[in-house]
């Protein structure tokens, strides 16, 4: 992660309610698809997703650099702050299909949304990173974001 390799603690956590009605590996590689390098693991109906280190963004950072999704991430990011920790929504069929699709609430993504949780001693850098506020970042046409 450019710009990144020097935080010393960074812990990413990805948590998304398991269904009935829906299969357990189909959800697991959902989170896996928005966190990078995760360990997966299932317990209490739900799927958890956790990753340490510079690169566990990585994908959620290439796919949100419109100029509306970084808007809504940098908004999250700092609205659900507490501490070292913050938290996002992403929807999880965007996320099963390999895409980033970011939520405002969980009531946007009918099965449930992935949250994703961003613990670090240097949390200003990593959400400034991740999320710029949106007059330093041009705007790119490929993105690969869309809003439920």
């Amino acid at each position: 992660m450019k710009n990144l390799a020097s935080i010393t603690q960074l812990v990413v956590r990805a948590e998304t309610p398991l269904n009935p009605s829906e299969d357990l590996e189909k959800v697991s590689t959902a989170v896996s698809n928005v966190i990078d390098d995760c360990i997966i693991d299932s317990k209490h109906g739900k799927v958890i997703g956790r990753s340490i280190g510079s690169d566990a963004l990585n994908t959620i950072y290439k796919h949100v650099r419109s100029k509306a999704a970084l808007g809504v991430l940098r908004k999250a990011l700092l609205a659900n702050r507490m501490g070292d920790a913050t938290w996002f929504l992403l929807n999880k069929q965007a996320a099963t299909a390999g895409t980033v699709a970011l939520v405002e609430n969980k009531k946007e993504s009918p099965l449930g949304a992935i949250k994703v949780t961003i613990e670090s001693d240097e949390l200003d850098r990593v959400i400034e990173w991740l999320a710029p506020k949106v007059h330093k970042f041009e705007l790119d046409r490929f993105s690969n974001v869309f809003f439920i």
